[in-house]
Formats: structure tokens, sequence, C-alpha cells
């Protein structure tokens, strides 16, 4: 494994990033845990509620009240996960998505400073990833590899941020019903794709706020929209790191990775399951494309 005597800092991050489990393993990821509130309950995600009890439940679900919510990790969890890194003598890292949709950051900037009032010589960096999904999970695994190839935590928030500024998001899915119901957007917008039987695409601007990109109808249609996009963002970068994601719509990657490659080579390729957190807010059926150049990635250093 690792020779821990490089290792300068420990990156954290939450559920919502959607980093396959053996990635955060191997890159020795602190993963804390999303609360969903569902029937009066709370559990915590991948402790004790998958992605597939949620949905199955909001796809037989008639009354949209009812709908499950969604809570981040309180600023307990997160002072008790820096606290455990600090005393061993590392920094922190902490990497959470946008602000805009989760008070994440907030919770954790929290318990930053309590623990620096504390002790003023802690050495603890929150960042807010702008980003969802594995956009924010390809910053944190980006500072994991950092990390265990010995950098210190400015060099790696400096390359994160450039990651930040290539990353490309796009989400689709039949219907806009759950972000509508969560105040993600506006009824009038969903009301509107769903009498037209249109397929919308959203992505994430650069401050982090999810907004309409394109729409088609049809799923090919907007797979191809989708392509058409990325195109146009990555310019000449024609070799990408790529992450896909699904609510209960694996057979879906499939077709549009065919689209994707059509036009681009795709190397490290993770295909997950989005988070039950961020099921709730999308709804099953939910597919999501992640990408950034592969020139922006790290090796990880010979252990």
């Amino acid at each position: 494994m690792n020779n821990n005597t490089k290792i300068q800092f420990k990156v954290v991050t939450d559920s919502t990033a959607d980093i396959p489990e053996e990635i955060s393993k191997e890159l020795e990821i602190e993963v804390i845990p999303y609360y969903i509130h569902l029937q009066e309950k709370a559990f915590q995600e991948n402790v004790d509620i998958t992605p597939e009890y949620i949905w199955n439940y909001m796809e037989n679900l008639e009354d949209l009240s009812k709908l499950p919510k969604t809570a981040c990790p309180g600023v307990g969890e997160y002072y008790e996960a820096f606290k455990k890194i600090l005393e061993k003598g590392k920094k922190v890292l902490s990497i959470h998505m946008t602000s805009w949709g989760s008070g994440a950051f907030q919770s954790a900037n929290t318990a930053k400073q309590i623990l620096k009032e504390e002790n003023p010589n802690y050495e603890i960096e929150v960042i807010d990833s702008k980003s969802v999904s594995l956009g924010t999970g390809f910053m944190v695994i980006e500072a994991a590899k950092a990390s265990l190839n010995g950098w210190n935590i400015k060099e790696t928030i400096k390359h994160i941020s450039k990651i930040r500024e290539n990353l490309f998001h796009a989400f689709t899915n039949d219907t806009l019903k759950f972000l509508a119901a969560g105040g993600r957007i506006g009824k009038a917008q969903y009301l509107l794709a769903e009498v037209l039987k249109i397929n919308p695409i959203i992505s994430v601007n650069p401050e982090g706020v999810l907004v309409a990109l394109d729409k088609a109808v049809g799923r090919l249609k907007t797979y191809q929209r989708i392509v058409s996009h990325m195109q146009d963002f990555f310019k000449d970068n024609k070799v990408l790191n790529v992450g896909f994601l699904h609510a209960n719509a694996m057979e879906e990657i499939n077709k549009i990775k065919e689209e994707i490659s059509k036009v681009f080579e795709l190397r490290d390729i993770i295909v997950n399951k989005l988070s039950a957190a961020l099921s709730v807010h999308s709804g099953p059926g939910t597919i999501g494309v992640i990408a950034y150049p592969l020139s922006l990635s790290l090796d990880i250093e010979s252990r």
C-alpha cells in the first residue's frame, strides 16, 4: 500500500460524490453518509438504506408530498471525522457538492472553525466543488491521488480547481417532476416538458447552479444532443475520463456510452448508481454523464 510518511493530508467527502466503494478504499478517501428521511425515520445512505430502495419507493409513489427528504451530515460528524485525521498528525482537505444545493459545505466549514478555535495550528481546507455527483467525485479522486503522491494541499487545490473548470455535466430523464417537487426547477418548466414529451438535459454552471442545458424528444436524440454539447465544451480534447451515473437505468448507460464513443476516446470510465440522496431529487430513470480531459488526470506514483 502507500507510504504513509509522505501523505500530508487526507481527503474527506460525502456520499453524494458517487465514488464507487472500491475506489474510496483504494485511495483512502473518508466518505461521510448523507441522511434520507422517509416515513418518519432517518436513514444513513449506504449504511441502512440503498439507492435501489429509494428507486422502488419513488416508482410506486403517487403522492409527491410523501417524497423522501434529504439532509447533509451534521457539523458533529464532520468535526469527528476531521479530528481523527488531525490527531494522527495529518491535514484535512474536505470537498463537497455545490453549496447551492446542499448545506454540506457550510456544515464542514463550521466544524473547521470549531477545530481551529481549539487548535489554531490545525490545517483544514473545505472546498465547495460547485459540482454534483461524480463531478465532486472526480475532484475528490484527483485530490486523493495527489495526496498519495506526496503533494501539499495548496498545489492540490490548484489542480482540482483546474479539473472543476474543465468538468462537463449532463443529466437527463423522462420527467422533471421530482426536481420540480423538490423546488430545484420551476413548476411551469416541468409542466411544459411533460406536455411536449420533452427529455430535459440538465447541467451545472460555473457557479454550481443546476441549469437547463437543452432538450430533445426521445432518449436517442437526447443523447446525441449531449454529445454535441460535449464537442462544444471540450473542443480539441478528444480523450476523456468519464463517469456514467444511473438511477435504475443501467441499460441507458450503454446507449449513451455508444453515442459518446463515436466521437471521443474514453479512458478511465466509472459506472455507478446515482446516490440515494441525489436520486430523491432527480428520480428513477435518471442518467448522468460527467467528464473531464484525460490530460488533467494524475497517475499514482509507485508506492
